[in-house]
């Protein structure tokens, strides 16, 4: 299973995506950089742990990614 670049793009499988549990995602092309995100506040997190983070903490957290 691997990404695959084609003439009209390219292609994630939609098994790694599960692998991931990334369900809906929301992908952001930056200058060098395309980012896969999850739409999904639950998976923005995993895996994040630190307390007391304000809704402004944690989206300037993920944005910044």
């Amino acid at each position: 299973m691997k990404i695959e670049v084609k003439k009209e793009g390219i292609f994630i499988p939609k098994r790694l995506l599960e692998e991931l549990e990334i369900e809906d995602a929301e992908v952001v092309l930056k200058e060098h950089e395309i980012l896969v995100k999850p739409k999904s506040l639950t998976r923005k997190l995993k895996g994040f742990v630190k307390t007391r983070l304000t809704l402004r903490e944690l989206d300037a957290l993920y944005t910044e990614a």
